[in-house]
């Protein structure tokens, strides 16, 4: 999978598949929820086609299960291996300026009660 790096994006998503995160780098599957802060115009457009959050920092290795909501902060990336043609999230060790991460968020999940909760 070759990637080319486009910007630096913060957001909110549900981790959809965590078969490839025991490897290095590790690589989720993801839906992203809300985009919150993004260094290109209108990240919005295309949100729904970041669905990898990849990482070769070993602490995100093994980190997160199908389900899990997440807060990401990371390097926009173009993804492109055969004919599949996404974008992703990429958290990197090979940065002075700029920290990336991602962690468990809470829910933003309403129920009946009309509270946000965790499930």
């Amino acid at each position: 999978m070759s990637a080319k790096e486009i910007g630096e994006i913060t957001l909110l998503a549900t981790v959809t598949d965590h078969a490839e995160g025991i490897l290095t780098p590790a690589l989720y599957r993801i839906r992203v929820d809300r985009v919150l802060r993004s260094t290109v115009d209108d990240p919005e457009s295309f949100a729904d086609r970041i669905v990898h959050l990849r990482s070769y920092l070993g602490a995100y290795t093994g980190a997160f299960r199908a389900g899990d909501p997440i807060h990401v902060v990371g390097r926009l990336v173009h993804l492109s291996q055969g004919t599949e043609d996404t974008f992703g999230v990429e958290l990197t060790p090979w940065t002075a300026s700029r920290s990336y991460l991602a962690d468990l968020a809470p829910s933003t999940a309403v129920h009946n009660t009309g509270m946000a909760s965790r499930p």
